[in-house]
């Protein structure tokens, strides 16, 4: 980037609900028309869980007589990919940048780079040792992949998603408009994976299996640092690290009336969906 700190607009959070935080994040697309400015959000699931799936995923993926039993609420997401469980201790990051910022990149795979070193270097403040997952790698572990496990949006492996040991750490998504892109980024305090299986559509045996190779493949923040970071440290390493790299000044900004109008309007997307049976 050029001389000079560049500001970056920190944003507050929401209430923490899927349909609000959803909302939120459309609202920060939405905003790029006017600021033009990138735009940075910190915030964590609430209390309330809830099952999030992807833009394309099937509803028959889910148990809706599971959802209904334990209080769960079901949500798609605009992004892509597979079920994200909201529950507390799930730690969450948007950002949007304009389509004419230097951090964007036209390539979608290639546009993580820049995201994944930045996370890495954050982490490594916590003395968390990780590595990122390349190109060809992400997508030989795509074609691979059992589709059991890729039911669960941490099951599989993104290009520049952040892994220690072999097991992902910090996962991406991320949403295109023509006012800029949208990165959603997600970390577990701590792994819900029995919980996960119990409300994805599959037999007892297959919940085992499930279990067992989601295990092997994701890990979570209270099993790689002995004393873990909540997610005011990390967004203060992470303010630290693009400030370092990038001369990106992050100030606190409120949202702005159309942001605010653009989030109301998205609400009704991002509602709870119908359960069947």
């Amino acid at each position: 980037m050029g001389s000079g700190s560049v500001i970056w607009r920190l944003l507050p959070p929401a209430q923490g609900d899927p349909t609000t935080e959803l909302a939120a994040g459309a609202a920060m697309l939405a905003g790029l028309k006017e600021t033009n400015c990138p735009a940075i959000r910190w915030y964590a699931a609430g209390s309330r869980p809830a099952l999030v799936i992807g833009s394309g995923q099937k509803l028959s993926d889910v148990d809706h007589t599971a959802l209904r039993q334990q209080g769960v609420t079901l949500h798609r997401r605009s992004s892509g990919g597979t079920a994200v469980l909201f529950v507390p201790g799930l730690l969450m990051q948007d950002i949007a940048l304009p389509l004419d910022h230097p951090l964007y990149h036209p390539d979608v795979s290639e546009s993580y780079r820049w995201l994944g070193d930045v996370w890495q270097a954050t982490l490594a403040q916590f003395g968390i040792h990780t590595s990122l997952i390349d190109i060809a790698a992400a997508r030989a572990d795509r074609q691979t992949l059992d589709p059991l496990i890729a039911r669960a949006c941490f099951g599989g492996q993104s290009p520049y998603e952040v892994l220690v040991a072999g097991r992902k750490l910090v996962g991406f998504a991320q949403i295109r408009r023509r006012e800029g892109v949208l990165f959603q980024v997600g970390l577990y305090t701590h792994w819900p994976g029995r919980q996960l299986a119990t409300l994805l559509a599959m037999n007892e045996a297959e919940r085992t299996i499930f279990g067992e190779r989601l295990a092997d493949r994701v890990t979570d923040l209270v099993t790689v640092c002995e004393s873990p970071p909540d997610i005011h440290q990390i967004a203060a390493a992470f303010a630290m690290v693009l400030r370092q790299r990038y001369e990106v000044s992050i100030t606190a900004a409120d949202w702005t009336e159309a942001e605010r109008e653009a989030m109301i309007a998205a609400q009704a997307r991002f509602a709870p969906l119908r359960l069947e049976g």
